[in-house]
């Protein structure tokens, strides 16, 4: 097969120019040719191809191959130039090759035309790699010249042959050891040894890197009048083809006058490093430092068939409260010191870790039995009961604990974690201060309880939730007074779920401040279309607030939109929040309340007598209303405990000047003590269940009330009360 050739032939003769292609083709070439005759024709040929070879005729007219010549060579373009002629000599054929022609050849032996042009070809090849080669020796070498001019500069350095005698040091290393180079080469290091380090310092250094490994470290040398100085030293071998050192390069970094600076900064390195596995408050372990050690633990129980571990589980109980009646100052305290009285429960083998706020978890390593670790947990327990001083104050603190006692089936930290802290919620749940061991059941539940939550979720945006009222009545004037506003969730999926199962996740997750201002508006809504609707309405509704609420900064900046959307008067609406709601930050609560008093909305003390609230702070509170709760009604026999407090109850309303609403009342004799005691409203499925409004509207909201008495919604006391509005 034919090779390509570019061909720019210099040529007056079409003839002549023939004959060369010929030859070429002859040769085994496929010439891709032009044929010019001036100075000008070269100059733009070459500037517009690019050409393998030049064949030049010597005599053109008006034009000449020295001529020719001189402008390829102008070009710096390195093209093989050969002659073709058929009147040179001899001694202008020389002067030509020395001018720079490859060769040259006889018009008639043109036959050898081929080789001359592989011949020139393969030489102008080796020209340019040749050329590329110095190139990027030259680039190597400007790059090493830069490399050691800047390591002279920035560092101490010296070479050394396999036994460790000197064959270059640099002017930095004679400067520093006072030393002149003449005194250097030829010697060991043990010209500037000062006797500070051990020989088992040096033997550990020669073993690394007669080993071809590079040594790092920091050496205290002596200079040539005695004084010392330190070096961060660098030490790496070159290794021969066998891997053997031959020779090693000692960079040094003088660190004299910060060598101090250094040691300080190599302990606060290793305090970040503490850092990152301990937690700042209390010492303790955090949670990258025990994930860590619960895989080891993990993958030791699969290893050894004796190996037992548990995980426990810490949470403290109404935490909280202390942090926010005491402050965050007192709350570190008291986590402190519930760290140390941890430790002391525990085996140096045997880890206790913060994962942060009031959650700790403790990792018992090789213990023998789920009772062994039972009984520790039960001392944690009643240790943690202990009275403690903190700034003055005694405070009493309990705990919840969940507890694993691992099996070979965990395969990952996460899922021990996981399942100890479902288990010390269901400890929590069910009293605080005390333990549960997790078993399967817990994490289908957790995982049943996290559906439900997205199901809330889903619920809000497909206005899943309806509101129902249950009348309040005047126990004494036997007078419907007003509407507690019920939240009900009426699933697709799930039908009618109890406020019992979705409430309490709501508040956890905080869903239930979106509930809450969805329900607020919808009564209020509801209020101002009975409000047009029905003239004589002078009848109020109480909604529940939760402690999430409360917490809201935007509280009553919503309620007071919502109020001039609606057109109502806050005179309408009476709120209630539970008792235990008012010792997480009793002044900010008042504040709160004060201004929602000063819309004319009431105040309702829920749930009262289940919670902690202060007398000291109840008569500050400005509120209206003193809900008894409902578990001291539904238990209520005459002159038994739970008698006496609702009699407490309304002694202490009445002396407060607040009114009074007993909830639960489901007999008539529960109603015959209500009324006896002096208390003045309530509710209850003696008089009716929670109804949807439209139930509202057509069995109370009218003046026929020989149907309302017919419909039995407020069963059987249709003698003693009629619900006039």
């Amino acid at each position: 097969m034919s090779e390509d050739l570019n061909v720019l032939l210099v040529e007056d003769l079409e003839t002549d120019a023939l004959l060369v292609l010929h030859e070429l083709r002859r040769g085994g070439f496929n010439p891709i040719w032009q044929r010019v005759q001036t100075a000008p024709e070269l100059c733009a040929a070459l500037g517009s191809c690019t050409w393998d070879v030049i064949i030049s005729d010597y005599r053109l007219p008006g034009f000449d191959a020295p001529t020719a010549l001189e402008i390829a060579k102008q070009s710096q373009k390195d093209i093989p130039f050969i002659l073709v002629s058929g009147t040179i000599g001899e001694v202008s054929a020389v002067e030509l090759m020395k001018a720079g022609v490859h060769d040259y050849l006889m018009k008639d032996n043109l036959n050898r035309l081929p080789e001359a042009v592989r011949r020139e070809l393969r030489d102008a090849q080796v020209r340019t790699e040749r050329k590329q080669a110095q190139e990027r020796l030259y680039q190597t070498l400007q790059e090493l010249s830069s490399f050691k001019y800047a390591l002279d500069q920035s560092a101490i350095v010296a070479i050394t042959d396999a036994n460790g005698v000197i064959t270059y040091a640099n002017d930095r290393f004679c400067q520093i050891s006072q030393y002149n180079r003449e005194e250097l080469v030829g010697h060991t290091h043990q010209i500037v040894n000062s006797g500070y380090h051990s020989q088992e310092f040096f033997a550990q250094m020669w073993q690394t890197i007669s080993h071809g490994h590079i040594w790092r470290g920091e050496i205290r040398n002596r200079s040539k009048d005695g004084s010392f100085y330190w070096v961060n030293s660098t030490i790496v071998p070159f290794l021969d083809a066998l891997g053997k050192p031959f020779q090693y390069l000692a960079i040094r970094t003088d660190i004299t006058n910060l060598h101090d600076e250094l040691r300080l900064r190599k302990q606060a390195e290793e305090q970040l490093i503490h850092n990152a596995f301990h937690d700042p408050l209390t010492g303790l372990p955090n949670r990258t430092l025990l994930e860590e050690r619960l895989e080891l633990a993990i993958n030791r129980a699969k290893r050894l068939e004796s190996y037992h571990y548990a995980v426990l589980f810490l949470d403290l109980d109404r935490f909280k409260v202390i942090n926010d009646s005491l402050g965050h100052l007192a709350g570190d305290q008291l986590l402190q010191s519930i760290a140390q009285k941890l430790k002391t429960h525990l085996r140096d083998i045997d880890l206790v870790a913060r994962l942060g706020g009031d959650e700790f978890v403790i990792l018992l390593e090789d213990i023998e039995s789920i009772e062994a670790t039972i009984k520790i947990t039960k001392r944690i327990l009643i240790d943690c009961q202990t009275s403690l001083m903190i700034n003055g104050n005694e405070m009493f603190i309990s705990t919840s604990i969940g507890i694993v006692f691992a099996t070979k089936e965990y395969r990952q930290a996460a899922d021990l974690l996981r399942d100890a802290d479902i288990a010390m919620y269901r400890a929590k749940a069910q009293g605080r201060n005390s333990y549960k061991i997790f078993d399967a059941q817990m994490h289908t539940q957790a995982v049943n309880r996290l559906t439900l939550e997205t199901d809330i979720r889903k619920a809000l945006e497909r206005e899943e939730f309806v509101v129902y009222y249950q009348p309040i009545v005047d126990l004494i004037g036997g007078r419907l007074v007003g509407f507690e506003a019920l939240v009900r969730w009426l699933s697709p999926t799930r039908g009618f779920v109890c406020p019992g199962e979705f409430i309490p996740i709501a508040e956890e997750t905080g869903l239930i401040v979106q509930i809450d201002r969805w329900m607020f508006s919808t009564v209020c809504q509801q209020l101002a279309k009975w409000k047009t609707n029905f003239v004589h309405f002078p009848l109020y509704v109480s909604i529940n607030l939760s402690a999430q609420d409360i917490r809201q900064t935007s509280l009553v900046e919503d309620i007071d939109r919502i109020l001039a959307q609606t057109g109502l008067e806050g005179e309408s609406i009476v709120l209630e929040i539970t008792e235990s709601m008012l010792i997480e930050d009793i002044n900010k609560t008042i504040d709160l309340l004060t201004q929602l008093k000063d819309r004319k909305i009431q105040i309702s003390i829920d749930d009262f007598g289940t919670g902690y609230s202060s007398l000291n702070y109840l008569h500050r509170l400005p509120a209206d209303h003193l809900k008894i709760d409902r578990s001291f009604v539904s238990q209520m026999e005459e002159g038994n405990r739970n008698y006496q407090v609702v009699s407490t109850i309304i002694a202490l309303s009445n002396q407060l000047g607040l009114a009074v609403v007993a909830e639960g009342i489901e007999t008539p004799q529960q109603l015959q003590w209500l009324q006896q005691l002096g208390c003045e409203l309530g509710q209850g499925y003696l008089f009716s269940p929670p109804l949807a409004s439209q139930e509202i509207e057509t069995n109370l909201l009218h003046e026929d009330y020989d149907k309302l008495y017919e419909s039995h919604l407020l069963n059987a006391l249709v003698s003693k009360f009629k619900f006039l509005i």
